[in-house]
């Protein structure tokens, strides 16, 4: 059985436990993202054969900003000096992080890039334990196991392949 099927067991083990639905609409709006950023790492996988990464990364920060101007305007409330001190260290991470993944569609496939994503699960847990002083649960741990594992493991295996 493939790798991307461990990974996905994990993300079950990992989830399972709050699949009660009390999340109502906002749920179902977190689950209908998915294909969303699935279709907007393909976009961006197709855009670095013609593309910087500086200008697909800019494109991104305008249409963010543009399709969320609408509800920050709806919202706003004047920040606070360490607000914005955090606004910019939250865009600086962004936009880095932004850049390292657009750069790593262009000089690699998107099948193995991809793998890595399964782990946000398991930072989020471990940020939240070290900011937040929360506790894993033991499915969040078990599961964490099994995405690390198998990550760990479709890495080795993809890197045999590309060496033979």
């Amino acid at each position: 059985m493939g790798g991307g099927c461990h990974r996905f067991r994990g993300v079950l083990i990992v989830v399972a436990p709050a699949l009660s639905g009390s999340g109502g609409l906002y749920s179902l709006i977190m689950l209908a993202s998915s294909p969303v950023f699935a279709a907007s790492f393909l976009m961006t996988k197709a855009l670095t054969r013609y593309e910087s990464t500086g200008v697909i990364v800019l494109w991104q920060a305008i249409a963010v900003t543009v399709l969320s101007l609408p509800l920050a305007l709806w919202f706003w409330t004047t920040p606070t000096g360490w607000q914005w001190v955090a606004f910019l260290g939250t865009g600086v991470l962004g936009v880095t992080s932004h850049y390292c993944i657009t750069r790593g569609f262009a000089v690699a496939d998107i099948s193995s890039t991809q793998s890595v994503n399964f782990l946000d699960l398991v930072w989020a847990s471990a940020m939240g334990w070290l900011v937040f002083s929360e506790s894993a649960s033991t499915s969040t741990l078990i599961g964490g196991a099994v995405i690390c594992g198998s990550t760990i493991w479709i890495a080795h295996r993809e890197s045999r392949a590309r060496h033979a």
